[in-house]
């Protein structure tokens, strides 16, 4: 059992590694200018901004677009914005997909590389600064204080060429002044310039950046489960081989956060559950008289995992894997000897135990929402004050996304 779940547990970031795709639909503008309509994979900002993968209304067959071999590619509804550009990253002018922030008088790109978030302002004669927002990552004191030094000198001389270029909008000028700069920050600098600048009362903004093009897909859900434990021994309990085998219910809120732009199908699954009532009932031989032994709880959960989902059929399977924090609340043993009529309660403290989980079921839509149903197994890998628990436990759950 235990060689089945581990090739399992295996099996899961194996299947993750497939070519995924995130479709969304958006259009192509070739470098002769004719816009052609489709589906383009919709990944991470870096991976974009390295490649397009394209398919044409109609056609079946992916192309793969490299900057320079196609002018830009747009998604619909607001959606993000990529032009080819010739840009130096890393010492060395090469051409990438830079996504636009603004397009006008004065042109603001971005491009994600190796961690690091890079935005140019291109006026319009062609003169280009940029700006970098660095990520740090140093192994001792001293060479994180020299890279500071030198991402500070680096930030003084881009922040200098930028001012230079906005020279015309003193208002755009006097915000560079402030440190760190946000994207939305530099949008709302460069939409400054664009008002200082452009008096003829035209609009000069020909594109802006959404925000909601980038937000993370929240689904908020509500669920309920059977589950039955097929172990539950502590070393709390009066008799060490009693086990308390039994079934509960529980209800539970949670939310599925999207990381299809990561992978196809993705996402990270977190919930709170709580079970009102676990009771089980035991029939034991004390010293030559019979005796019955009972548990009485309740369990809060808190699950964090992820769930992945396969095929392109509206009803989906999937695999889910995790881990979960149980409190368990107000647990006692009940004891009733034949040779008494007076029960023995031993109430113990709350306690703590941690579980693994791993499942697999199958995910289907309703209208706009989803439903999902799963058989999960879970295993206790961890205790905090039931530290001889030994916990396994199967368990059906029904969710409604919204």
């Amino acid at each position: 059992m235990k060689r089945f779940i581990l090739s399992a547990l295996l099996a899961i970031p194996a299947a993750m590694t497939m070519a995924q795709t995130n479709p969304q639909s958006g259009f192509i503008i070739t470098n002769e200018g004719d816009t052609i309509r489709g589906i383009i994979d919709f990944r991470t900002n870096n991976k974009l901004s390295k490649e397009c993968s394209f398919w044409a209304n109609g056609g079946k067959e992916k192309k793969i677009y490299r900057p320079g071999e196609i002018e830009a590619f747009r998604f619909d509804n607001k959606g993000k914005f990529f032009v080819t550009r010739r840009l130096n990253l890393n010492g060395t002018p090469e051409l990438y997909f830079a996504e636009f922030m603004v397009q006008g008088m004065m042109n603001l790109y971005y491009v994600a590389y190796e961690g690091n978030e890079h935005y140019f302002f291109e006026r319009e004669d062609g003169e280009m600064a940029e700006l970098t927002n660095r990520q740090m990552s140093y192994t001792s004191v001293g060479d994180a204080k020299e890279g500071a030094k030198i991402i500070l000198k680096e930030k003084k001389q881009q922040y200098g060429k930028v001012k230079q270029l906005l020279q015309e909008s003193m208002s755009a000028v006097a915000e560079m002044d402030h440190e760190n700069l946000t994207k939305k920050e530099l949008i709302d600098i460069v939409r400054d310039y664009h008002n200082d600048v452009c008096t003829d009362g035209r609009s000069c903004i020909v594109y802006e950046y959404d925000e909601k093009a980038d937000k993370v897909k929240i689904y908020p859900k509500v669920f309920a489960s059977y589950n039955y434990f097929t172990k539950y021994r502590s070393d709390m309990q009066r008799q060490p081989d009693i086990n308390y085998s039994g079934g509960s219910y529980e209800i539970g809120l949670g939310v599925d956060i999207d990381l299809a732009r990561i992978m196809k199908g993705l996402s990270i699954d977190i919930g709170v559950a709580y079970a009102p009532k676990y009771k089980s009932k035991q029939d034991w031989q004390y010293y030559g008289h019979a005796a019955r032994y009972t548990n009485e709880k309740s369990v809060l959960a808190i699950s964090l995992g992820a769930v992945k989902c396969f095929g392109k059929g509206k009803i989906k399977p999937l695999v889910r894997a995790g881990g979960i924090s149980a409190f368990h609340l107000g647990e006692k043993e009940i004891i009733t000897y034949d040779f008494t009529s007076i029960p023995e309660t031993r109430e113990w403290d709350n306690s703590t135990e941690f579980r693994v989980y791993l499942g697999a079921g199958l995910q289907i839509p309703v209208d706009k929402h989803y439903v999902r149903v799963h058989g999960d197994w879970y295993n206790s890998v961890g205790t905090g004050g039931i530290t001889g628990a030994k916990i396994v436990k199967w368990g059906v759950t029904a969710e409604f996304a919204f």
